[in-house]
Parts: structure tokens; sequence; C-alpha cells
């Protein structure tokens, strides 16, 4: 090899080295700082529905924690108690005195955790509720008696105070215990919906009206207040037009027969009479096609279609 192929072979290796990256930053040390906080920054690009759901499970994480600290310490104070009551009352020495608190408190979590077996395997947890009853008042009992014991230095607000821990670790226990069976008869679809909520200012204003479509909502398991709603206006709409034996003015003749529909129950005949009484015609056909619609509609949602809202009303012939 010469001296001049050697220097372009030099040449070239300088070039490759010195390239360019997409960006325009020389690579080398620049290139790999540059692309490293690139990386770091496409990194902590997140979605807002990313970001949402993880604070979310933040704030879920941060509250069991806090959650069994505060169980573990009210177990703790009753455990506490039931130990002194089987010292000083039972008269039991170590370690049958620690027969007490697992005999009633942690026998009270084992029927918690029976009773969530239970409703996981879509069985009655009536037992073991009612078992976990009688535990944990046997537990308050236990600690009030040996809190109020005069010769020990006991008195009405120690009493009170190491009942309820008893009675406070089964609580939150059993909080926890509801959250996790209401999370899995969730998943399984056996949890109702909620209902629809409505503005205090609408119960105010429109009280009669308000209570006519939450009475709705919790007959037909509707969460969405417009719908609902939409079922009384369109309720009303039926009445008007029964009453005053007319149709709302420019109304369609799809809608109108969804009113008809309405109006008499979903009977096809029935709704072409009751349209023909109000001046409208409309063929067998037609009516049926849109009965057929409505019903899958229906079936899709309780709710059927919102009509126009009724004004000065006319004879309407098709």
């Amino acid at each position: 090899m010469n001296q001049g192929e050697g220097r372009a072979d030099e040449m070239a290796d300088t070039a490759v080295t010195t390239a360019t990256a997409p960006s325009g930053v020389e690579g080398g040390e620049a290139g790999e700082r540059s692309g490293g906080r690139r990386f770091r920054r496409t990194r902590s690009a997140r979605t807002p529905e990313q970001t949402a759901e993880r604070q979310e499970r933040r704030i879920k994480v941060t509250g069991y924690v806090l959650l069994m600290i505060v169980v573990a310490i009210a177990a703790a104070m009753s455990w506490n108690g039931l130990v002194g009551f089987g010292t000083d009352v039972l008269h039991l020495t170590q370690p049958w005195v620690y027969g007490v608190p697992v005999s009633l408190d942690v026998a009270a979590m084992l029927c918690g955790f029976l009773a969530l077996r239970a409703v996981i395997a879509h069985d009655s947890a009536a037992g073991p509720r009612l078992l976990t009853f009688f535990l944990v008042a046997g537990s308050a009992g236990a600690n009030y008696y040996h809190a109020s014991l005069p010769e020990k230095g006991g008195s009405t607000a120690a009493a009170l105070y190491f009942g309820a821990m008893s009675i406070l670790s089964w609580w939150l226990f059993d909080v926890v215990l509801r959250q996790i069976r209401r999370t899995m008869l969730r998943r399984i679809g056996a949890v109702e919906r909620p209902l629809a909520r409505f503005r205090v200012v609408r119960w105010v204003r429109f009280p009669r009206e308000t209570f006519a479509a939450w009475s709705l909502s919790v007959r037909y398991g509707l969460t969405r207040p417009e719908d609902a709603l939409a079922q009384v206006w369109q309720t009303q709409q039926i009445r008007e037009a029964e009453v005053l034996n007319e149709l709302p003015s420019n109304i369609t003749k799809a809608d109108a027969v969804r009113l008809a529909l309405s109006a008499v129950g979903g009977d096809v005949s029935a709704a072409r009479d009751w349209l023909e009484e109000r001046g409208m015609t409309v063929d067998r056909s037609y009516a049926y096609d849109v009965a057929k619609k409505a019903e899958k509609t229906v079936g899709l949602a309780p709710v059927p279609p919102q009509l126009p809202a009724t004004g000065p009303r006319t004879t309407t012939a098709a």
C-alpha cells in the first residue's frame, strides 16, 4: 500500500467517526449526551391517560399502605388488651395467655377470609359473617371489662378505648375484604352500575321532573342523567299528544311511529290506528320496519330515541 492510499483510508475513518447524527449533532461524547437526553425525554413523554392511571395507582397503593398500618396498630392495641384480660382476669400464664387474642381477634380475621372465599365461590357468606360478629363482640367485651377494672387502675375512657380498638381493627379489615369482594363481583358483572345523579339546582328548580327521572334510573338501572330525563320528556310528550289528540308539529314520520308504539305498548296495528286518529297514515311495512329498528335500539340501551320538543300542534298527514 502506498502513502496516498494510506492517507485516503485515514481520511475515510475520520469522516465515519465525525459523522453527524440526524439531529445535526456530531458523534462522540456530545452525540451520546444528546441521544441520552433525547431518550430520557421520550420515556418521560406520557399521554394524559397514562399519567392519570399512574397517579390513580399511586393513590390506591398509598391508601392501602396507610390502611394496613392503621389496621395493624388497632389490632396490636386489641391484642395487648386481650393479653391483659387473660393474665388478670383468667389468670393464665405464658404461653397460654396468648390464646385469648388468637381465639378472638385472629379467629375473627380468619372468619373474614372464609366469608371472602364464600363470596368468590358464589356461596352464602352469612355463616362466617355472623361468627365474625360474635367473635368481635366477645373481643370488645373482654377489652372493655379488663380496662374498667378499678383495682388495675381502669377507667371508663380506657374501657371505651380498648373496646373500640377491637371493633376498629375488625371494621378496617372488613373494609379491605369488601373492596376485594366488590372488585371481583364487578369483574363478573354482578354489581349494578351507579345510578344517575342530578345537580342540586335541578332538584330545587324542577323537583317533580327530577324525581321522576331518578325513579326511572332506579327502576331500569340508568346511569346517564340525560337518558332518564329523555324517558320523562318522552312520556310527557305522549301524554300531551293523547290529551290533545294531535301530534307535535314538525315531527317526522319515523318519530311519529316511535311515539305511537310507545303510546300503545309496541303493537304495530294499534300504533297505525293511533296515528290515523291523529291525522297521519302510515304503511304497514314501514311501521314494521321502524318497530324492528326500535327493538334493536332498545336492546342496546333502555332509552328510546328522544323526540323533538312539542310546539304548536297542527294536524300532520303523510
